[in-house]
């Protein structure tokens, strides 16, 4: 046992308390870019590809979160994939126009 001294539930609620800190921290940074992305009315500098493939992989994680029956796992990657999905909108509607330099 990591921690001898801590009773199990005080052990497994640490450890859900870092799963939903990271599922917040990894799905929100994708907000910074969709606001510079609304506000620029410009995607040029990022990649389709990059974004195709993440949507990709937070759609598996999500199914593996359901076959795993983890609400953290799903929660945060659906929600990841909605953040993608409004990204690569962005990407088709604003076809990679220049950025403002401020």
């Amino acid at each position: 046992m990591v921690f001898p001294l801590l009773g199990q539930v005080t052990i497994d609620l640490m450890i859900s308390m870092i799963g939903v800190a990271a599922a917040a921290l990894t799905t929100s940074s994708f907000l910074p870019q969709i606001v510079r992305a609304y506000r620029t009315k410009s995607m040029g500098d990022v990649s389709r590809y990059l974004m195709s493939m993440f949507a990709t992989g937070t759609v598996l994680w999500m199914v593996y979160g359901i076959f795993k029956e983890d609400l953290v796992i799903i929660g945060a990657n659906a929600t990841a994939t909605a953040f993608n999905i409004i990204l690569l909108y962005m990407k088709v509607v604003y076809k990679a126009k220049p950025a403002k330099v401020a």
